[in-house]
């Protein structure tokens, strides 16, 4: 009976240690399962950052193909401008050409009018002294006609 006393209290001892040593691995585990549930909550934010900075990629991907296609744009008008000033540029060549081209006809053009207008005025003149002369000699003629 002593010994079965005795058994009985190691065995007693020994449930009682394994249902410490079961408390504290439910302690342990239940400290686990709140590190898991900490761990996704954690990952599902992580998650959830990671879905924002993609949508930012992609937003800043499409902003960047819209920056890159206004600068194809401004680069052909670049080109254009260019272009357009290089179209002044020979247009106003032409025109200097032009004007200095005229400027030297104009005093050509104005001697040359004023020497014809001298010369109508001349003709003019002789003219007035032909008709006077004219009409003079008709007199004249009327005159010697009358006398015969």
């Amino acid at each position: 009976q002593d010994n079965t006393n005795k058994t009985l209290n190691f065995v007693q001892k020994d449930i009682k240690e394994l249902k410490q040593e079961q408390d504290n691995t439910n302690k342990t585990l239940n400290f686990v399962q709140k590190d898991i549930k900490e761990l996704r909550q954690e990952q599902d934010n992580t998650n959830k950052t990671l879905n924002i900075v993609q949508k930012d990629i992609k937003e800043l991907r499409q902003e960047q193909d819209n920056t890159n296609k206004i600068l194809s744009v401004v680069q052909v008008i670049q080109k254009d401008i260019k272009e357009l000033r290089q179209d002044h540029e020979n247009m106003n060549r032409t025109l200097i050409l032009i004007e200095d081209d005229t400027s030297n006809k104009i005093p050509a053009l104005f001697d040359g009018y004023s020497f014809h207008q001298q010369h109508i005025e001349e003709d003019e003149k002789r003219l007035d002294d032909l008709e006077s002369e004219v009409d003079e000699h008709s007199i004249r003629i009327s005159a010697l006609e009358q006398a015969n």
